[in-house]
């Protein structure tokens, strides 16, 4: 080569090496400089880089503190401590893209949301409303990324209309390659949530296919966390709690939604209040056993769930309930939910251990608390959609325990079978009720309670089983106004036997669907009608226990006029005393009723009889004159009428052609006949009390025998007869 081209060559390369090293070493602040200056044409926001080192011979690019800020210029939107990459310069070549190494240094992001807007929708493409002819991508076919490494990462997350703010720190991935074209991609991220929650997570990802496997293990994450959006739709006031899962997600990315969710998942002190801070529930411990979850078809299956120290608190106030609370408004404007697939949940083994329900009510005078404990909630095989069996067992105060049992479809609850047995609840307990609706206090008592209820097709037939013991009640407290006028001192007594035992069945039949129908108010309204009726009818009540004519024990029939019992009457007498000795505590009541008027004729009558036969010379003055012989003579005795002429003769009275009655009536004036009459109702209350005291063997102090008052008497007009009743002393009486 001739010596002058040998030195142009070397010119020339010179001058390429000069530009060569001349572009390397500016390319990197040019570069800069041109980001900061055209960012705002490039992405409409201000970015800034305090370094940038471009190696244009190795691949690498390296950014010091990058920042970008909101559209205003002013506040921080996102940035990266230190930005590295490596790229392989000889295989573009073969359009490929080779990534050595991606390392992302402490990125920092603000995310904020107002709605449905962010605060980087400016940075998403705008669609475009012409559709672009489609053209042969020039997409390199390959690219693959090693060693993909993002460290001491923070997510800042504000929801505007919420108030809530949620940050996340620590956030570290770790991906060893990243392949677009072909085999397998593992992925592993860690997070920090709030104060203590952290989050580690590998993902599968099968660059071919798109199928998915994502592992997602949450520790100690918060359960307040979401509180604000719970809240959208309920209205909690605090919601606490620790939540720990381990969750593996399996799914395609071409269809992002069409997942399974397999795992566990465990929380630990929850706690739910409403927002007036009402306890709502609570537990100790609880956990999860995810057999499938699958969205798409509504199916949620369960291997178990389990509880431990759940407490559920329901608190009754004059408007409203704890729960009510918790619950929002219906929105009437509200778009209806469109029909869905049908929901698959089952659980092959659900249980509830060591739990406990408060029960609260404070729309009474006193108020009422009933913590029900040790509750052992039991369902195996459980299905929605199925028959289900579900056993519940529980503790109340002062050593009652009850046993539940429910069979049914909750799909289908016109057919169901539930079983309730409670044993050796203390009726103290409910003390307050019973305040409420009888101004009675409880001061003792068990109760033993047994209801079997077969529900079909909407029908109920219940038998409902009572078993009390040694049940009292306090004096009544006439401060109160009480629902229902009940004389509970008195029915209790006359309900208890010698063992101080009440037992008794209340039948329920309806049907359910009945808008009318309540279960509860059948039950107390017929052991109210049932307590109101005893105390009004004693005497039957107690005389049906004992086996007795109970119709003949309603009241004690007489002839106003009669000196004596008859047989009947006697053996009516000495059921009468048997009753009154099955219960030593009551006072028996027997009031006499006449009709004076009508029965001051009948009495002259009766002692004119008594003196003609006296007169006659067949008749012993010595012996008295019976009342069954008085009564079989004839008012039209010849021998009778013409004596009832002479002693009016006697009398000097001319009365002309009168009746035999008014004849009669002359001979005696009303007074004497009727202080005659008010001696023999005397008489007769004193024949009948002895005979109650000597024979009947009753205290005198549990026996009260006595004639209506005389403005009474002269007003009755009834069947003559002794009115019987039993009183407690103490103890009011309902009025009939």
């Amino acid at each position: 080569m001739k010596p002058k081209l040998k030195k142009i060559l070397l010119i020339v390369l010179s001058v390429i090496i000069v530009i060569v090293v001349a572009i390397a070493l500016t390319i990197s602040p040019i570069t800069r400089n041109y980001i900061e200056k055209h960012s705002k044409e490039m992405v409409g926001r201000k970015i800034l880089i305090k370094d940038l080192h471009l190696n244009i011979f190795t691949g690498r690019l390296e950014m010091d503190s990058i920042r970008m800020y909101e559209k205003n210029d002013k506040e921080l939107f996102a940035s990266v401590d230190t930005f590295l990459i490596k790229i392989s310069l000889f295989k573009l070549i073969s359009s490929r893209i080779e990534v050595k190494e991606l390392k992302v240094i402490a990125p920092y992001t603000v995310i904020q949301q107002n709605g449905s807007h962010f605060n980087y929708d400016d940075l998403l493409p705008k669609e475009d409303t012409i559709k672009a002819p489609k053209k042969k991508s020039s997409f390199p076919k390959s690219v693959v990324i090693t060693n993909i490494i993002i460290r001491s990462g923070r997510l800042i997350y504000s929801d505007l209309q919420l108030k809530n703010t949620i940050r996340m720190n620590e956030l570290g991935v770790t991906i060893p390659q990243l392949s677009f074209d072909q085999g397998n991609t593992n992925a592993g991220i860690h997070l920090k949530i709030g104060k203590n929650g952290t989050l580690n997570s590998h993902l599968t990802l099968n660059m071919k296919t798109n199928e998915y496997r994502l592992n997602l293990d949450l520790v100690n994450l918060a359960a307040d966390i979401i509180t604000p959006y719970v809240k959208a739709y309920y209205n909690i006031g605090k919601l606490d709690g620790q939540v720990n899962t381990k969750l593996q997600f399996v799914g395609n990315m071409n269809h992002i939604m069409d997942f399974k969710i397999s795992g566990t998942g465990s929380c630990t002190r929850l706690n739910v209040t409403n927002m007036l801070g009402d306890p709502v529930a609570s537990a100790n411990y609880a956990e999860i056993k995810i057999t499938k979850i699958y969205l798409p078809t509504s199916t949620y299956l369960f291997d178990y769930i389990h509880a431990s120290n759940a407490i559920l608190s329901f608190i009754l106030t004059p408007k409203t309930n704890n729960f009510s609370v918790l619950l929002k408004p219906e929105d009437k404007n509200a778009p209806h939910a469109s029909t869905s697939e049908p929901m698959t949940f089952k659980v092959k083994d659900l249980h509830l251990t060591e739990s406990q329900v408060n029960y609260t009510d404070k729309t009474l005078h006193a108020p009422f608390s009933l913590p029900v404990k040790k509750i052992d909630f039991t369902a195996q095989d459980f299905d929605m959609n199925g028959t289900n069996q579900i056993r519940t067992k529980a503790a109340f105060p002062e050593g009652g325990i009850m046993d539940f049992s429910w069979k049914g479809n909750m799909n289908d609850l016109s057919n169901q079978q539930i079983i309730v047995n409670i044993q050796n609840l203390s009726l103290r307990l409910f003390s307050p009720y019973c305040l409420n609706y009888t101004a009675f206090p409880i001061i003792n008592g068990n109760l033993n309670f047994i209801s079997k209820n077969n529900i079909l097709h909407n029908n109920i037939e219940s038998l409902n089983m009572l078993d009390v013991y040694k049940m009292r009640v306090g004096d009544k407290n006439k401060k109160l106004k009480a629902e229902y006028k009940v004389p509970l001192k008195l029915a209790l007594y006359i309900l208890k036997d010698k063992d101080e035992k009440i037992k008794f069945d209340v039948p329920v039949k309806g049907s359910t669907k009945d808008p009318q129908f309540s279960y509860r108010k059948i039950i107390f309204k017929t052991l109210v009608n049932l307590m109101v009726k005893v105390a009004v009818s004693p005497v039957k009540f107690l005389a049906n226990n004992l086996g007795l004519k109970s119709d003949n024990l309603e009241a004690f029939v007489i002839e106003p006029l009669q000196t004596g019992f008859t047989a009947k009457q006697y053996s009516e007498l000495n059921d009468l005393a048997n009753i009154t000795k099955a219960k030593p505590e009551l006072t028996l009541t027997l009031i006499q009723y006449v009709n004076i008027k009508e029965e001051l004729p009948l009495l002259a009558m009766y002692k004119t009889k008594e003196r003609f036969l006296l007169s006659q010379p067949y008749t012993d003055n010595k012996m008295q004159i019976s009342y069954e012989e008085v009564q079989a003579l004839k008012n039209n005795d010849a021998q009778f009428v013409a004596y009832v002429d002479t002693l009016v003769k006697k009398h000097g009275n001319n009365l002309g052609d009168v009746s035999l009655q008014e004849k009669i009536n002359s001979l005696y004036t009303p007074d004497s006949l009727k202080a005659e009459f008010q001696n023999k109702l005397e008489t007769r209350n004193q024949l009948l009390k002895s005979y109650l005291i000597t024979t009947g063997g009753i205290p005198e102090k549990n026996i009260v025998v006595a004639t209506a008052e005389s403005t009474t008497l002269e007003a009755y007009s009834e069947q003559p007869k002794y009115k019987i009743d039993m009183t407690l002393p103490g103890a009011e009486k309902t009025e009939e």
